[in-house]
């Protein structure tokens, strides 16, 4: 495939009536040509100083080979060595980083900039009916959640157990799969059904990751069998006959952790699968499979994140040649954490809805460009940020025409919301109004749990669509989570919650007073 670096920044030209801008700063100009070797340049004012001088600067020292890394400190420290990750070389003239650091350290503020306004997130949800739950494992690690309408069942995964546990349309437990690993996506495609298996939750070199088939008996699991092993930490396929050749293959993304790949697997029949690697960089968020440019070919959709934070659509040309092209790329500190296609506006092309709130990779304050951004396709793929809704570490959102009045509202949880300003924000249930108006509101136990996974879809086979999240209690702690409901958590917080969509029930609740605070808010 064509790869589109960063765009390089050359000498700037003007014309001859134009005054001349002044000369760059020399600390400002070692700082640009530093950072946008490797990604998008980063502003001073986008982290706190504190951060700059304790976790940015001494991570790019290293990267850029000014100094050398210190391997006796991680338990993966010979692996990492061995895999040659950092440079053994200067990237830039040693002399510079004096600049680098004293411009940084001169221009980033005390404090985080604050969040651009937005609407109040009010408590009652009157659309949906919010139930007991009915299943908890000890300590939730819930890293997967998928509702499957066909049987109307609940797939569970959990990384203390390493298990997948089956729920009825009620939440109560009717069977539980031994996985062995980590599972993070359930798949069906033909009949067959797949596990992806990340390995392990926390960031990791060790390639453990796996993608396993489940098998059923007459719709009992049955067991499972692997069908690759010993991968980067794996989170989602996708699958399409990306050759043509008549045959189903699958794409698959390996966001690893220093190193990882995005790739496509040509199904050689007789299980048997050759790998294409398609970007040898680490981030692969999720991707999707979908003809982007109407010539009749599948076509592949892939959000990387880590340092790269890019929508990447790569067109195939019929027979498994892919060409990329760049949709949008943000600075490495956004933090991409999931995307999806909509269509806002009826007009038949691919929208795009973005969340980027990961901030866990060490402790960081609220960031001002955390949320849900919503970018609107104006034609030939031309993406356009259309609504961007300010929300602290959202991890994912469902676009979906919840109270089927013909529009997209949109629903939303964040696994680093702001716990002492804003723990409203852990769930978030955007109602369109019309003319990118969105009424905010979650429900009273919003923050019971950590959520760090969601699902949408027809639970109980009424029609309308339910919601379901799951929780995580022991991930990254970059962002503190007060002792008290922690421990709450860890005592009787629930591993999911089911969100009832009451549609097609007319004894719908009054909503709540907006002022009536929320679950330890």
């Amino acid at each position: 495939m064509t790869w589109l670096a960063p765009a390089a920044q050359g000498p700037i030209s003007y014309d001859d009536e134009e005054e001349p801008a002044p000369p760059m700063p020399a600390d400002e100009a070692a700082a640009r040509r530093a950072c946008t070797m490797c990604h998008l340049f980063v502003e001073p004012d986008m982290l706190t100083r504190k951060n700059w001088a304790e976790q940015i600067l001494p991570r790019m020292m290293v990267r850029l080979g000014v100094a050398v890394p210190d391997y006796a400190s991680s338990p993966e420290g010979a692996l990492i060595k061995a895999r040659k990750i950092y440079t053994e070389k200067p990237m830039i003239p040693v002399e510079e980083w004096p600049l680098i650091e004293h411009y940084y350290l001169t221009h980033a503020p005390e404090e985080p900039l604050p969040q651009d306004p937005r609407p109040p997130i009010g408590i009652g949800l009157p659309l949906f009916k919010t139930e007991p739950p009915r299943f908890r494992t000890p300590l939730p690690t819930t890293t997967m959640v998928q509702i499957w309408p066909e049987r109307r069942q609940i797939l569970v995964g959990d990384e203390r157990t390493e298990t997948v546990t089956f729920l009825d349309s009620d939440g109560r437990p009717t069977g539980v799969m031994r996985v062995g690993n980590v599972p993070v996506g359930f798949f069906e495609n033909e009949g067959r059904h797949y596990l992806t298996c990340v390995g392990s939750f926390m960031p990791s070199e060790i390639y453990r990751a796996e993608v396993k088939e489940m098998l059923f008996t007459n719709g009992v699991p049955a067991g499972l069998r692997t069908v690759l092993d010993h991968l980067p930490r794996t989170t989602q396929m996708a699958f399409g006959d990306f050759n043509e050749d008549g045959r189903t293959d699958f794409a698959l993304c390996m966001f690893g952790n220093l190193t990882g790949r995005f790739s496509w697997f040509e199904n050689l029949g007789n299980d048997r699968y050759e790998e294409h690697v398609l970007a040898n960089q680490s981030g692969a968020m999720n991707c999707y499979a979908r003809d982007l440019n109407g010539d009749g070919h599948t076509d592949l959709a892939v959000l990387m994140a880590q340092e790269l934070e890019m929508l990447i659509y790569m067109y195939n040309d019929g027979h498994g040649n892919f060409t990329g092209e760049m949709k949008f790329q943000k600075p490495p500190v956004y933090g991409h954490s999931y995307f999806e296609f909509a269509d806002f506006n009826h007009d038949g092309l691919l929208d795009v809805v973005v969340c980027n709130g990961d901030n866990g990779e060490y402790s960081s304050p609220t960031k001002k460009y955390h949320g849900i951004r919503v970018l609107m396709n104006r034609g030939n793929n031309l993406l356009e940020e259309a609504f961007f809704f300010p929300m602290n570490g959202v991890y994912g959102v469902r676009a979906r025409d919840f109270d089927e009045d013909g529009d997209l509202d949109m629903a939303a949880i964040a696994y680093f919301p702001d716990y002492k300003k804003s723990p409203r924000e852990s769930f978030v249930y955007l109602e369109n109004q019309g003319n990118w108006r969105f009424k905010c509101s979650t429900f009273r136990e919003c923050i019971s749990g950590r959520w760090l996974v969601m699902d949408a879809g027809d639970v109980d086979g009424d029609g309308d669509i339910d919601l379901v999240l799951g929780s995580h209690i022991h991930g990254p702690e970059a962002v503190p989570v007060p002792r008290p409901l922690l421990r709450i958590w860890e005592q009787q917080g629930p591993s999911i919650q089911i969100l009832r969509n009451q549609l097609r029930d007319h004894r719908l609740a009054p909503p709540l007073q907006p002022d009536q605070p929320a679950a330890g808010g």
